[in-house]
């Protein structure tokens, strides 16, 4: 339904709606309402004005649109107006038609109080913020306010060679890994200066041999060290820890490693990234190590899933042991398809599907 016509040339009335409006808006418990007084309605008081004409406006509202109800008082003196202190109650359906009369849409309240938090640091975003507002990162018991204020603090930091993980925790209340993953959201907020943000180092254990022959990486650190007791020929060995996502930055500059003692670690350095040498995984039957098999060979393509390892626990497989995912809470899990090994594509994988269960490499010793 339109707006009267007349309504454009009533700024009073417009005002009032408006009032009513912004009651509707609040949080609340009970009808809006507004009691018609001197002090709530003074046009409606002002007798210089035609003041009876605009309480038919008023009326109008109520009987041909629905706006409200109009409740009068029945013990008014002789010389008040009859309009005096009567209550005016919204009815509940009438905020649709109220914001397209006055052209209010409506505003999310979670939007509102992001846009208020943002108004006092916009110039410190690139942006003026809009990824905040359209990410809306959130912290429990923490306000759009603090979550604001905690981003404002950045640009103070971002030049002190912090890495990703020492912003957050000296930013966002101790949290070290709440900027994990929103990298984006950063350059979008700061440009250039977050991109120079230090890659995080990948620090792994690994055990090396001088003259070795084979790299075998292995993901957990229970089998590592065993393996390390009683290590295979020409072995050089490193412990993984399922780092599945950073699998991709294993050969980058930012990889660091922690050696055993009896290490040869000039010679490992050297040569722990030669293609001529082969180089193996042993890691859980299951769809997770698997796929950090398919990850690790991103930076070692010539990588293979380890068949001393994996074959006594295929074979336990196929004789019906293992636990399900729901045992393990493993039901994140997901397939991941193809690995680019023969040995873990066409036996190990399909394995895993017909019968639907996993084990986990620290029930078992390599052949």
């Amino acid at each position: 339904m339109t707006a009267p016509r007349w309504l454009d040339d009533e700024p009073w009335l417009r005002q009032l709606l408006h009032a009513l409006l912004d009651s509707l808006e609040k949080p609340r418990t009970r009808t809006v309402t507004r009691r018609i007084k001197r002090s709530t309605t003074p046009s409606l008081f002002a007798f210089g004005e035609d003041t009876e004409y605009r309480w038919q406006l008023i009326e109008r509202l109520a009987d041909d649109h629905g706006l409200f109800e109009i409740h009068y008082d029945r013990r008014l003196a002789p010389h008040q107006e009859r309009y005096d202190n009567a209550q005016l109650r919204l009815r509940p359906d009438a905020d649709p038609l109220l914001r397209e009369w006055l052209q209010r849409p409506r505003v999310n309240p979670v939007d509102a109080e992001w846009q208020a938090a943002l108004h006092d640091h916009a110039g410190i975003f690139l942006d003026s913020g809009s990824a905040l507002l359209d990410a809306k990162p959130a912290l429990p018991e923490r306000s759009p306010k603090e979550m604001v204020a905690a981003f404002a603090r950045l640009p103070g930091l971002l030049d002190q060679d912090l890495t990703l993980r020492e912003l957050s925790a000296r930013a966002f209340h101790g949290d070290s890994k709440f900027l994990d993953h929103r990298s984006d959201l950063l350059v979008r907020l700061f440009g250039d200066r977050a991109s120079a943000i230090p890659a995080r180092p990948l620090l792994l254990t690994a055990w090396a041999p001088a003259g070795f022959q084979q790299l075998l990486i292995v993901e957990n650190q229970d089998s590592f060290l065993r393996l390390v007791e009683h290590p295979p020929k020409d072995t050089a060995l490193f412990y993984s820890g399922g780092f599945r996502a950073s699998a991709a930055r294993l050969n980058s500059s930012h990889t660091r490693f922690a050696y055993l003692a009896g290490s040869d670690t000039g010679y490992f350095q050297r040569h722990w990234l030669n293609p001529n040498h082969a180089a193996a995984f042993w890691g859980d039957l299951d769809y997770a190590g698997l796929g950090i098999l398919a990850a690790l060979r991103q930076s070692l393509p010539h990588l293979r899933a380890w068949q001393p390892g994996y074959q006594p626990m295929l074979r336990a497989l196929l004789d019906g042991n293992g636990h399900t995912a729901e045992q393990a809470r493993k039901q994140g899990q997901t397939d991941p398809g193809q690995t680019g090994c023969d040995y873990a594509d066409q036996q190990l994988l399909p394995a895993l599907r017909a019968h639907g269960r996993f084990l986990d490499q620290e029930g078992f010793q390599s052949e």
